[in-house]
């Protein structure tokens, strides 16, 4: 495989969970939302690395969901199959963790240091 092709079929795929998939768009919008608050908080280096984190785990975590979803519906199809909502379930709840870790990120980094900012501190 040529150099650059596998980097665009991982671009496409974002591409596609964010067009296809609300959950993905929703994760986006908080993630531009904490760079915001970031930004404007002026947060160091070590916190930028913490709300990083929780960006990349939660967007990786819907794309891995995404892919879950697709490949359960192309073997299952509409059939209602235990297992497979078991599989869609799991998945989901993956992504449910590492959106709870990234809220506890925004309390302990990005609200402290909003609300320094709007103090005046």
């Amino acid at each position: 495989m040529k150099r650059g092709i596998g980097l665009k079929y991982a671009l496409q795929g974002l591409v596609h969970a964010a067009r296809a998939e609300r959950n993905m768009r929703i994760h986006l919008a908080a993630a531009a939302g904490a760079v915001a608050l970031g930004v404007y908080g002026r947060i160091t280096a070590a916190e930028w690395l913490w709300v990083a984190l929780a960006i990349a785990l939660v967007i990786s975590a819907e794309a891995v969901n995404t892919a879950i979803e697709r490949v359960v519906d192309l073997t299952v199809g509409t059939a209602r199959e235990p297992l497979a909502g078991q599989a869609k379930d799991a998945a989901a709840g993956a992504v449910l963790v590492l959106a709870a870790f990234s809220l506890v990120v925004l309390a302990v980094v990005l609200v402290p240091a909003v609300l320094t900012r709007w103090n005046g501190a």
